[in-house]
């Protein structure tokens, strides 16, 4: 019997409209379900596709990729066999509400959070994720990140040297919570989600989620055998935007930024002293580059103060 190809529609919680389409019916049965949430994913999709449907597992697991309004041919890429495909309002997405929506479409017991340029780089990963999960007490697994040595742009040299979060807030929330969750490369019990939900969250879902866990003693295990290559770069726009969003995230969560913490970040030495060496080596080559030690506090300042909901775009 030939393959058969399905359509369904469901409804967000504004009441809008959505297409399914793909392979696999939601009513199959999968041990894992790994969720993809898609704008623009770019050429780096097709390679990220070929490493999740590689992994060696003898869980069955479905890919389920929610696209909130791809232009740039990513569609087409998602549209291949194994892939679950939904496609939502680009004005209807919050990242909190949205990956709510994802879980809601899969009946599996663990749900994988990956990130559209996250690159699992084993093809033991997805067992390697989700095995801490065998523990009750934890409530996530969240693999690491390292540079892609075949992406087509560098990593930003203050996420490689580690300074990227000196920031007073996130030193805030790290000393309050604990080593910071990200959902780029993570894996979720469906029955600590069903507890907790993500709700309504425009930016920083994985930090408040992580808040709920600390808050009912769960913890977040960070297993170093499940790597996917995952990295940035930034114009100086950019950087502002995302700097500032997680100054509004972090507001949301209770970790303010107020004049005195900017102050206090930028007058502080040490990553002054950390730009001389980047300098010195010649690993600082944009504005972003060389404004970041200054950017980063004016932003997260500026988010944190004045601002009432992200700006992607």
């Amino acid at each position: 019997m030939g393959e058969v190809h399905v359509r369904f529609i469901y409804c967000l919680p504004k009441g809008r409209a959505v297409i399914v389409c793909g392979v696999n019916a939601p009513s199959e049965t999968y041990d894992v379900c790994i969720a993809i949430l898609v704008r623009d994913a770019g050429g780096l999709l097709p390679r990220l596709l070929d490493a999740v449907f590689s992994q060696r597992t003898l869980r069955r697991f479905e890919v389920l990729a929610i696209d909130s309004g791809s232009s740039d041919g990513s569609l087409d890429v998602l549209r291949r066999d194994g892939v679950r495909l939904i496609e939502i309002p680009r004005d209807t997405f919050d990242w909190g509400r949205t990956r709510d929506f994802a879980y809601g479409q899969s009946s599996a017991p663990i749900m994988v959070n990956l990130s559209q340029d996250a690159i699992p780089m084993r093809t033991d990963w997805l067992d390697n994720l989700i095995r801490p999960l065998e523990d009750p007490g934890m409530g996530v697994s969240c693999g690491s990140s390292v540079p892609d040595p075949d992406r087509a742009f560098p990593q930003f040299p203050w996420e490689r040297n580690g300074y990227f979060y000196f920031t007073r807030e996130i030193r805030a929330f790290v000393s309050r919570y604990g080593r910071g969750l990200s959902f780029a490369n993570s894996a979720v019990p469906r029955r600590v989600w069903e507890q907790f939900r993500f709700d309504e969250q425009p930016t920083g879902e994985d930090f408040q989620f992580q808040r709920k866990l600390h808050g009912a003693g769960l913890g977040i295990a960070f297993p170093d055998d499940a790597p996917v290559l995952h990295h940035h770069h930034y114009t100086i726009g950019a950087l502002w935007r995302r700097c500032r969003n997680e100054g509004y995230a972090l507001k949301r969560l209770g970790c303010s930024y107020s004049e005195w913490d900017l102050f206090m970040d930028l007058a502080s030495p040490r990553k002054y002293i950390q730009w001389l060496r980047e300098i010195r080596y010649n690993r600082l080559h944009t504005a972003a580059d060389f404004l970041f030690p200054v950017v980063r506090p004016l932003a997260v300042y500026m988010g944190s103060r004045f601002t009432w909901k992200p700006i992607w775009y």
